[in-house]
């Protein structure tokens, strides 16, 4: 027996179809969550330590993949 997802007699549920965007709100968290990153760093090992791995994340996240 074969069991359709969608039924022909019941009217489509609100909002069917639209997805979210989430893209702004996942952007501010990632910036919130690597500003609080560095700055643990930076109380952590120094200004000059945080400075450099942020460099190095920066180079690193803009590299090109294969």
């Amino acid at each position: 027996m074969s069991h359709r997802r969608e039924n022909i007699e019941r009217a489509p549920l609100p909002g069917a179809g639209y997805l979210e965007d989430y893209t702004a709100p996942f952007l501010v968290v990632a910036g919130v969550l690597c500003f609080l990153g560095l700055f643990a760093l930076w109380s952590l090992v120094g200004l000059p330590f945080a400075i450099v791995a942020a460099l190095v994340l920066d180079r690193v996240i803009a590299r090109k993949l294969p």
